[in-house]
Order: structure tokens, then C-alpha cells, then sequence
């Protein structure tokens, strides 16, 4: 069956439905290992890892044109930055740290809290001489620049700034901000800074790839009532990597990656989707709870909990304890 006229390179997905393609699977689909409690790369670290990648994003997002002759050193944030998957690549070039970090289900508003103690240890590890911040001389430090992008459905703005500021309690008589540390967000979901994808082909094809895999899962769920949430991801993980592959999107990286990785990314997936249904799950457990008490201030502290990172365990000891946010 010929596909070629259902999709043209970069972004084709970000501005048509795939709803009225043809789902044509491989014959044998590959087996999937759910590893509940393990940690893998995500897609987005695995093919923003690479230097040329790395440059690539960078150059579309800040506007530079960094060439592949640039020296670059790629690391990767502390694991506790993100507990759910490494979804975060950082390198260290031309006198500058930057930190790329990708959500999906929704926008923490906390990232310039959780960036601030990776930063910290950054710094530290970076000076070859410990007893140097003794000395009179100013330690020189990489300057850095910290970017969210997102690319969930939700309805969230093109650009915005989270600032470390606005967590600060508001104290009379003195507005000075004595410590700030800002992240910049970008939505790079279907209709949002466009201009800014397209001059990146990893990122474009990235784009593609979460589009395809999407639209195609929501449609096999639809065509399949009552099918089992695990195989849909699979068959659309499936799908989508084929497809990809035959249509030229990300087409090198998908063709390098291991058998195990290429499973692994329905795994990825399954995570999004858990993510979704807990904060689904513990949003409506929190009004419920606060509509039998009575007591609404408590359903909404439930609510800033969850929006706040805390897991679902953590929400229950805190209350018990009777501790808040305030």
C-alpha cells in the first residue's frame, strides 16, 4: 500500500488529523516490557543526546547558529529532577550550561525549585579547586539557561517564564528578590511556535513522532472498544515507528535504535498515560474528601499538593500530619 502522498516532511503531522490513515501494523509485533519502578532514557533524551541534536534545538529555540564544529559536553540532570523518567538533556558549551527538560501531561509550575539544587551541584562539581571559592579572586561560573518544552494538548501559551520568585512568601516592607532562577517555556504542541520547530529538523521530526503516536492510539482505541491499554500503546508505538521510518521522520535514529529500545517506547508512553490518571484520580478523591467534611480549603490543599509533585502516599501523610503549603 502506498503512504507517500499522507505525509510530507517536517511538521506534515502538526497540521493534519491522522485519524483517516490506514493503521497498517508489522506482522509480528515486538514484545513490550513494562518495568514498573525502573528508570529508562525517554525518547526525547535519546535523541537529544546527540551532540549535533543538542545544537540543533538549541540553535531554534535561542535563535543562534552554533555549528557542529562546536565543542559540547552532554550530561544529564540528577535523577531526583524527575521521578517518573529521564526526560532531560543538558550540555555545557561556549561558557554556558543548558538545561532542556520536555513534559508532557502538564506544566509543574515548581521547575525553577527542582532545577535550583542540580544547578548548585553543578556549580561545585565545575571547579577543579574546592578551596578556590576562598580566595579573593571571582570563580568564574558557566552561565545557564534553563527551557521547559511542552507538548501536551492542554491549552497553555506559547511562551511563558516560571521565576524561583514566585514561590517566595510575600514579606512587608522589603519587595527585594535576593535569589531568582528562571525557566523559560516553550509549547511546541500542534499549532504552537511553528517557525520554531520547523528550524530544527530533530525537533520537528520529534513533533511528528508524538503526533503520529497519539493520533494513531486514539484511534485504535476507538476502533478497538474495550481493548487492553497496554496492547493499544504497543500497536501504536508499533505503527508509528514504522511509519516514521518509511516516511523519512527521524528515520537514522529510529533505524540505530537497539530492539530493546524501540520497546521501550511504548513503556514511555504507559508512564504519560499513568501520570494522567492519577492526577485525574486524585483531583476528583481530593473534592470528594472535601465536600464531606465541609471543609473546601482542605480539597484545595489536596489540589496544590498534586500540582505541587507530591505522590499520592505523600498527600495522605501530609494531611495526616497536618502539615500545608503555607
Amino acid at each position: 500500500m502506498a503512504h507517500s502522498s499522507l505525509i510530507t516532511p517536517p511538521l506534515a503531522a502538526a497540521h493534519s488529523s491522522l485519524i483517516a490513515l490506514p493503521l497498517v501494523f508489522p506482522a509480528k509485533l515486538p514484545h513490550t516490557v513494562f518495568m514498573s519502578g525502573m528508570y529508562k532514557d525517554s525518547l526525547f533524551r535519546s535523541l537529544f543526546s546527540n551532540k549535533e541534536a543538542f545544537l540543533s534545538l538549541y540553535n531554534a529555540v535561542s535563535g543562534s547558529s552554533y555549528g557542529d564544529d562546536t565543542e559540547v559536553v552532554i550530561n544529564t540532570l540528577s535523577d531526583t529532577l524527575f521521578t517518573s523518567k529521564k526526560n532531560d538533556v543538558s550540555g555545557i558549551f561556549d561558557r554556558k550550561f543548558v538545561a532542556f527538560t520536555e513534559q508532557q501531561a502538564s506544566i509543574n509550575e515548581n521547575m525553577p525549585f527542582r532545577f535550583l539544587s542540580p544547578i548548585a551541584r553543578l556549580f561545585e562539581n565545575s571547579i577543579s579547586d574546592r578551596n578556590a571559592v576562598y580566595r579573593q579572586s571571582l570563580v568564574k561560573l558557566p552561565r545557564p539557561e534553563f527551557i521547559v518544552l511542552y507538548n501536551g494538548s492542554a491549552g497553555y501559551p506559547d511562551k511563558t517564564t516560571l521565576r524561583l520568585s514566585d514561590a517566595f512568601e510575600q514579606v512587608e516592607g522589603n519587595a527585594a528578590v535576593n535569589l531568582e532562577l528562571k525557566v523559560e517555556v516553550y509549547n511546541i504542541g500542534k499549532g504552537h511556535n511553528e517557525a520554531i520547530v520547523r528550524k530544527s529538523l530533530p525537533l520537528s521530526g520529534y513533533v511528528d513522532f508524538v503526533h503520529i503516536a497519539e493520533e494513531s492510539r486514539t484511534r485504535i482505541k476507538l476502533e478497538n472498544p474495550g481493548i487492553n491499554r497496554e496492547l493499544v500503546l504497543e500497536k501504536a508505538v508499533a505503527y508509528t515507528v514504522t511509519y516514521c521510518k518509511r516516511h523519512g521522520i527521524l528515520k537514522d535514529f529510529l533505524e540505530n535504535l537497539s530492539p530493546e529500545e524501540e520497546n521501550m517506547l511504548a513503556t514511555e508512553w504507559n508512564m504519560e498515560d499513568a501520570l494522567r490518571v492519577r492526577e485525574e484520580e486524585g483531583e476528583q478523591r481530593g473534592r470528594k474528601e472535601g465536600e464531606r467534611s465541609g471543609e473546601q480549603r482542605k480539597a484545595a490543599e489536596i489540589l496544590k499538593l498534586f500540582d505541587a509533585g507530591y505522590s499520592m502516599d505523600e498527600v495522605r501523610e501530609r494531611l495526616k500530619a497536618g502539615g500545608t503549603l503555607q
